[in-house]
């Protein structure tokens, strides 16, 4: 097991990052350059993530645009980025993305941020019929079981919570011995009922006779002291996941404390509550029960013992690279910081997918139109940029299906949040833990 660097990518289910394509009569690309367009905001209320995310899309672009090393995947072409900033707003994130498709005319949307601009341009994204690569959020409004049609060119990254709830159900499948039963206690907010609802359709994917029985708790209170009940009735279950964000998995973590029974059993919970600051007081007492949580952001997991890790930190090496030589966005004093912010990260990873589909093309020998975009896009997994991996393939749109799982290990002494996470099991994708199933 080694350390592994935990990022706010964690707080990242804020921020949709959508790659979106020309409108309806920009099919290809033009001879000198490849024009692409994003949303992000630089003021307002998420200033602290769009400013990061932004600056660093904007000086990745700069950098691919004089690097050597890109020259043969641009081909002789440019790499023109649009942004516009709609300070937090969704119906100014609509405006501005209708403004990409229709009168600027970008080829995609690489990087759309936030939430509410996915959400408020939906019927635009899934009707425009142009790529739209990445976007950073949990958001359900990017997924599709499968995508027909021009919900295609639809292309989400970040985990979404449904997605995470069948990875989190294998986890707690095969990491434990003999697990004969899971208890789940799931939040009522969006975020808890979509984990619930992956765990509960992975369970119904899983064949095996012997599988575990699956006790769901619902909770609508952070209050440790109002969930005793929930926590009592999946006390006797072998692992216990607290499927919600920070506020919840808390809250059950300290109730299951408070009951002699459940204390022991080990919690597992999302790649939202990945960090120490985010662990329960009582997770540093004698006796306490283990935490695991996913991760999708991994740059120096396992060192350089696959090469799988050894892409990652490639891809992370790039990515402080880039931030390094940076002089027009990325202030000075701030380079430092960057290197280990998550928002710069994901804006680093939504350019690094987006030019995937470039790369493929090139290697086929087909023109870079939108319809052969998709298809490339489609034909193979994609590698994420220091993280898992993504599958487009048969209209599959439930975002990255590959996370590591990670181990907190409380402090010497002092409170909880001077703790570290581990990796006890590298990145592995849902076909890869279903295998495992029937070991």
């Amino acid at each position: 097991m080694k350390r592994i660097m935990i990022f706010a990518v964690i707080a990242m289910l804020l921020i949709p990052i959508a790659a979106f394509a020309g409108g309806g009569n920009q099919a290809s690309s033009g001879s000198g350059e490849i024009h692409i367009g994003s949303v992000v905001c630089s003021e307002g209320a998420f200033a602290a993530v769009g400013v990061p995310y932004g600056n660093m899309m904007r000086a990745y672009v700069d950098y691919i645009n004089q690097a050597p090393e890109y020259r043969a995947l641009l081909n002789g072409r440019q790499l023109r980025l649009t942004m516009y900033d709609d300070r937090g707003d969704g119906a100014a994130g609509k405006t501005y993305i209708e403004r990409l498709i229709h009168d600027d005319r970008v080829f995609a949307m690489v990087g759309i941020l936030g939430t509410w601009n996915v959400e408020a341009a939906r019927n635009e994204l899934e009707t425009a019929g142009i790529p739209s690569v990445y976007y950073g959020t949990g958001s359900s409004a990017q997924l599709f079981e499968p995508a027909v049609g021009d919900q295609r060119y639809m292309m989400g990254v970040q985990p979404l919570y449904k997605t995470e709830g069948r990875l989190l159900y294998l986890r707690a499948s095969t990491h434990f011995q003999n697990v004969r039963s899971i208890g789940v206690v799931y939040s009522t907010s969006d975020d808890g009922m979509s984990l619930m609802e992956g765990i509960r359709t992975q369970h119904e994917l899983d064949t095996r006779a012997n599988k575990p029985t699956i006790v769901y708790q619902a909770i609508s209170s952070s209050d440790a002291a109002s969930i005793t009940s929930q926590i009592a009735a999946v006390q006797n279950c072998d692992v216990i996941i607290a499927a919600g964000n920070q506020i919840y998995f808390r809250a059950v973590y300290s109730a299951a404390y408070a009951n002699s029974i459940a204390r022991p059993k080990p919690v597992v919970t999302s790649y939202v509550n990945a960090a120490p600051t985010n662990m329960p007081a009582e997770a540093v007492n004698p006796g306490a029960a283990e935490i695991y949580t996913s991760a999708w952001v991994v740059p120096d997991e396992l060192g350089t013992e696959s090469a799988e890790a050894a892409r990652r930190q490639a891809d992370y090496a790039e990515f402080v690279r880039i931030i390094d030589w940076d002089t027009r966005y990325i202030p000075a004093s701030e380079k430092e910081a960057y290197k280990v912010n998550g928002f710069a990260m994901s804006g680093y990873i939504a350019v690094k997918t987006f030019l995937v589909g470039i790369e493929r093309l090139n290697a086929s020998g087909r023109p870079l139109t939108a319809q052969n975009y998709l298809e490339a896009m489609e034909s193979a997994r994609i590698p994420i940029a220091i993280a898992g991996s993504v599958n487009y393939a048969r209209g599959n749109r439930i975002g990255i299906d590959s996370m590591s799982f990670l181990k907190y290990e409380p402090p010497a002494s002092g409170p909880a949040e001077n703790g570290v996470l581990v990796t006890v099991d590298p990145v592995q994708n849902i076909d890869e833990l279903i295998a495992r199933l029937s070991r």
